[in-house]
């Protein structure tokens, strides 16, 4: 999801294809509610890079 907003802000198409009927459903309910991300970026770069 993020790839796809970041191809969108840079005037590229995406396609997300998800299987259940909420997109991202499965993310939302991982991590006792909270988005379970990993990276190898420093942390603040990562933060200054997500989407609000």
């Amino acid at each position: 999801m993020i790839s796809a907003i970041s191809a969108a802000r840079n005037r590229h198409n995406a396609i997300l294809l998800e299987k259940n009927n909420i997109l991202g459903k499965k993310i939302l309910i991982t991590g006792k509610g909270r988005c379970n991300i990993t990276s190898s970026i420093d942390m603040g770069d990562f933060i200054k890079n997500v989407p609000r």
